[in-house]
């Protein structure tokens, strides 16, 4: 067993049921207090792990695009894994499109790669390859590496912003100087966003 796979795994994830598979599959499992990432599977891969309905919680509190960049911050492989059945959760974000524009964000400006599993078992499934696959490149194991230089706070603001749908830098600046905070401007009103120049009823 000792030649197994090394996984180190957060500490919030045991509920989950993931790491009692990983473990099953033959992986050895460390648990830490992880600051990003929930499963470490290399010096240079790392996954988080979200259920739809927390993909959604993450997408509309901003909170997806903070731990999309400090994933890409820390490792060289960064990969969102979301689990479980879309079909009833994308209802509830009204439009298909904030969620098309938060995986092109999360791909494109972060570089995070976005995987889907239908349950725990494939979660579980992936990770275990994931393992796999770093074992056998000879990576020298999972291990948190030093953060690389992290932006500033108006910066991930600024691409925080950015990333929604129809919205550019210019725009998300002046988005951003009108409310002062991301969380203001995603809990603005329409009356209150049409007051910003470039941004329509429309849009």
């Amino acid at each position: 067993m000792s030649s197994a796979p090394r996984v180190l795994v957060d500490e919030r994830e045991r509920p989950s049921g993931v790491p009692a598979l990983l473990r099953k599959l033959g992986l050895r499992v460390e648990f830490r207090m992880l600051e990003v990432g929930d499963y470490v599977v290399s010096s240079r891969c790392a996954a988080e792990r979200k259920s739809w309905m927390d993909f959604v919680r993450s997408l509309c509190s901003g909170r997806l695009f903070d731990q999309a960049q400090r994933l890409c911050e820390t490792f060289e492989h960064p990969i969102l894994i979301v689990e479980g059945d879309p079909s009833s959760i994308l209802e509830r974000l009204g439009s298909p499109r904030a969620f098309w524009g938060a995986l092109v964000s999360i791909t494109i400006e972060h570089g995070v790669s976005p995987f889907f599993t239908a349950n725990p078992q494939q979660t579980a499934d992936l990770i275990y390859t994931l393992a796999r696959h770093w074992a056998a490149a000879r990576d020298r194991g999972p291990i948190i590496p030093r953060r690389l230089r992290a932006r500033s706070v108006e910066e991930v603001q600024l691409m925080m912003v950015s990333s929604l749908p129809g919205v550019g830098p210019k725009l998300a600046d002046r988005i951003l100087r009108r409310f002062g905070t991301v969380r203001r401007a995603f809990n603005a009103s329409v009356a209150e966003l049409v007051r910003v120049d470039g941004v329509g009823r429309v849009k």
